[in-house]
């Protein structure tokens, strides 16, 4: 019974972040509250996020199981949950996948289970059909060309579940074919959650005493295995443990903070590089971290609770911080498309649309000129991305010198999803003069 009311509580995330256009994990959060059990949790979070990785794939199952390219809006979630868990989740009995869904389509309006029993079944047909889903290197042949069609980017599009248009986009880059692959592949993998210590504690031992497994990873942070909540740990509560993406660990350490040092951390929020700037300068020195609403000041606030004397929250536009000169460092962490977070962000892939990217640009420019009036002689400045886009990484870095060749290029860092450490890009400058 739990399971049957966890694809019904999976159907109410879907409908609910569509509806009041949500951020998946905000629709999520309230919903997986009910749950206090771990494993339901965990099963609940597997078939929100994973229906909507795949909606691409998915749809295009249901339509050729259905005939309809079209299909009723309060009957196309609960399709989606069982459609994946039926292709994707093949631990999960088929039985229990479309009893569920034509309960649930039974109580949303008069003959939608029988539409939905008979598409469920369809897809189960098409599932068992010879090479249905996509394996690396491999061309649909057979069944899988009348579903994914003759264009090659079309095809990879609908086998992996990213919009056609960003893949059009990777293509222009003169990316190998090889690597855009690889690259949706990753970006369909349940992502890795990497975490760090705020406070001297060793974050294995601690999380091993609540029974949570991890690795270490070659960029030192430790990786959740298997087991546990973050969210409902102590250490987690009180900030002497953080959430940190593993790409966007290697930003703050550009800015080569030393004790005592003073520091501004543009758009700060989550707020998970202000603690790292905080724990890699051990306490001693000060860090104004900005955002531009409280409601994301509150965030910085909880994620640098260990460093209360430390990190100074302000409120303002990055834009116009009402600040001059006198900084060691300064972090731009600027807003982005987010394509290099696109497998743990699961709903950014379809929120991006193809002039969201060339808007963001003059942004980007005006925060980092914005940093420039912060950074002293001798001072240091970072400009980082979770994109993977040369518009929004090195062109932009380019422009910068251009423009301020009171500026030197350093240290850059490029990481690629396919590469399984997460996606962005981080460069940093020193003031030369």
């Amino acid at each position: 019974m739990a399971d049957m009311n966890l694809r019904g509580a999976a159907v109410e995330v879907l409908e609910r972040a569509e509806q009041e256009r949500l951020f998946i994990d905000d629709a999520l959060a309230p919903v997986r509250e009910r749950w206090p059990a771990r494993r339901d949790r965990a099963f609940l979070t597997a078939l929100v996020f994973g229906s909507v990785r795949h909606r691409l794939t998915l749809d295009a199952l249901l339509e050729a199981a259905s005939g309809k390219r079209h299909i009723d809006e309060r009957v196309r979630s609960i399709l989606r949950v069982a459609a994946y868990q039926l292709i994707y989740l093949t631990r999960v009995p088929s039985y229990a996948a479309v009893d569920e869904a034509v309960s649930l389509a039974k109580r949303r309006s008069p003959g939608a289970g029988r539409f939905v029993n008979a598409v469920l079944r369809g897809t189960l047909r098409l599932r068992h059909g010879p090479h249905l889903l996509p394996r690396p290197g491999l061309p649909p042949l057979g069944l899988r060309r009348a579903l994914w069609g003759d264009d090659p980017v079309e095809r990879l599009s609908i086998a992996y579940s990213h919009p056609p248009w960003l893949l059009r986009r990777w293509v222009s880059h003169g990316w190998r074919w090889d690597r855009i692959e690889a690259l949706c592949a990753a970006n369909n993998e349940a992502p890795v959650i990497t975490v760090a210590p705020n406070v001297s504690i060793d974050p294995a031992s601690y999380l091993a005493k609540e029974g949570i497994r991890t690795e270490a990873r070659p960029t030192g942070l430790v990786a959740l295995i298997a087991g546990g909540d973050l969210t409902r740990l102590e250490a987690f509560r009180r900030g002497l443990l953080r959430v940190q993406d593993e790409a966007a660990a290697r930003a703050a350490p550009l800015l080569a903070p030393r004790s005592g040092a003073i520091l501004a951390d543009l758009c700060a929020a989550p707020g998970g590089k202000t603690a790292h700037l905080a724990s890699l300068l051990g306490g001693s020195g000060l860090i104004v971290s900005i955002d531009r609403t409280p409601e994301k000041v509150r965030l910085i606030r909880a994620s640098a609770a260990a460093f209360p004397g430390v990190v100074h929250p302000v409120v303002a536009d990055a834009r116009r911080v009402p600040l001059r000169g006198g900084m060691d460092g300064v972090l731009a962490d600027v807003p982005c498309s987010n394509t290099g977070v696109l497998g743990r962000r699961a709903d950014a892939r379809w929120r991006l649309r193809p002039d969201d990217i060339p808007k963001l640009l003059p942004l980007q420019d005006a925060l980092l000129h914005a940093a420039v009036l912060l950074v002293k002689p001798g001072g240091r400045l970072v400009y980082s991305t979770c994109s993977l886009e040369p518009e929004e990484n090195e062109e932009r870095c380019a422009a910068f010198l251009t423009r301020h060749p009171e500026f030197s290029a350093e240290e850059a860092s490029r990481c690629d999803p396919a590469q399984g450490a997460g996606g962005g890009f981080a460069q940093s400058f020193r003031r030369v003069r």
